[in-house]
């Protein structure tokens, strides 16, 4: 084990030491500057303006670049930071350059990236500070600026129906509440928390289980790294390879290439180290990682699985992605070889009602691949799988979203079919 340790290591500081060259194709539109790209200091200034708390993201959104923003909606979110911070149009705080105030050199950043977006929308309209912020405690500004502690909840209903092969015939109903905690500790770190509890209505599942999930985790700067550690939900390959609860400590750090190195144990008790390394040049993000798990008492043997990925943003409201994702277990059958295609049509965002996205996946993964998929279809209860997936999403009022999707999947040591139905709403607090 020690000797797998080792190799690990050392194959992490080689990724560490990998630059990505591969340059694509940017489509530019001067009619609308919504449409262009942003460098991907962007996302990481607004990202770390989100964790000081000078920014308030948008109701059940966590993450700056997952959200998916684009060059106004980034704006508003920066003048939230220029007004907090007391920046004038020159940059400059009462008169200075101050560098060492929390969150100047970001929100410089942000600043001088989106200046002809901020002086269209005018730098010195209170009014579009709140764009973006349609909780409850939207609006209340001040009281945001001295606050320590941040609660925020979600409440979720979901109806699932399994069916293809009558192994798989069986449907649940479930109510999922999840609370999530936040408290500053200081400038630089910030404490979390999230405890969920389900509520079961069909007996086809087992007892109810209350509290069983639960995360507790710190999350901060140290000097240019991003550093998360604790208990904490974490996902690799969006979610194709990984996406579960950890126990370790993750740190980001780079740029233009972002680097992402991970050592933790699973809620299976599987060791796993971890290092990804991506990056955004104009409409495009590319990049891929290596991964290694060891067995687990989930029925997982030892394993390294490897992924490389292409997310290519064709226009506003349409988007491709190819993912190549490798491993050195193979099946009965010898493969160990898999990918996942996507198409994605339009842009969900739970603070604005009739906003929607249409997303069309096609799988086809060996089961050395994944350890616990991100999908609501059958893929962990098969021995590796292929077929399509569909999933629509729209908001229906501010913070209520309807989720849907329907796979059909067929299991690739059997070729047994399996068909799945989900439907959810997910409120917001």
């Amino acid at each position: 084990m020690k000797r797998t340790l080792s190799v690990s290591l050392v194959l992490l500081a080689i990724l560490c030491n990998v630059t990505i060259t591969t340059s694509a194709a940017v489509k530019h539109d001067r009619q609308n500057t919504e449409v262009q790209p942003m460098p991907p200091e962007t996302y990481i200034a607004m990202q770390r303006l989100a964790d000081y708390g000078l920014v308030k993201l948008p109701a059940g959104c966590r993450n700056v670049r997952e959200a998916n923003f684009d060059r106004h909606e980034m704006a508003v979110l920066a003048l939230q930071a220029i007004k907090r911070i007391g920046m004038d149009e020159n940059g400059l705080v009462d008169g200075n350059r101050n560098y060492r105030l929390t969150g100047y050199r970001e929100t410089l950043v942000v600043k001088d990236i989106l200046n002809q977006e901020l002086k269209n929308m005018g730098m010195g309209q209170e009014s579009l500070m709140d764009d973006l912020s349609v909780s409850s405690e939207a609006g209340d500004l001040k009281r945001d600026e001295n606050r320590k502690y941040k609660i925020s909840a979600e409440l979720r209903y979901n109806y699932v129906k399994h069916g293809g092969n009558k192994k798989w015939d069986w449907n649940d109903s479930r109510l999922r509440a999840r609370l999530f905690l936040e408290a500053r500790i200081n400038d630089d770190w910030h404490a979390f928390g999230m405890v969920e509890a389900n509520k079961h209505f069909l007996h086809q599942h087992g007892d109810d289980d209350w509290l069983e999930d639960k995360r507790f985790y710190v999350r901060g700067i140290t000097g240019d790294t991003v550093v998360t550690a604790g208990w904490y939900g974490y996902m690799l390959g969006e979610g194709n390879i990984f996406d579960s609860s950890v126990a370790g400590a993750t740190a980001n750090f780079g740029s233009p290439v972002n680097y992402e190195l991970t050592a933790a144990r699973t809620k299976s008790h599987s060791k796993m180290v971890s290092g990804t390394a991506s990056m955004t040049a104009g409409a495009a993000t590319y990049g891929g990682g290596l991964h290694h798990f060891s067995d687990d008492n989930w029925g997982n043997e030892e394993r390294w699985i490897w992924h490389a990925f292409y997310n290519y943003r064709v226009a506003k409201d349409l988007g491709l992605g190819a993912m190549y994702i490798g491993s050195d277990l193979g099946d009965k059958d010898g493969k160990k070889h898999g990918f996942v295609g996507t198409v994605s049509i339009g842009k969900v965002e739970s603070w604005k009602p009739g906003t929607d996205q249409l997303d069309f996946k096609y799988y086809y993964q060996p089961r050395g691949t994944y350890i616990a998929h991100t999908m609501t279809g059958l893929a962990d209860n098969m021995d590796g799988y292929r077929g399509p997936g569909v999933m629509y999403h729209r908001t229906l009022f501010p913070n209520v979203v309807l989720n849907m999707e329907y796979y059909v999947l067929r299991e690739l040591t059997t070729g047994n079919k399996g068909r799945t139905w989900w439907t959810d709403v997910t409120c917001y607090f």
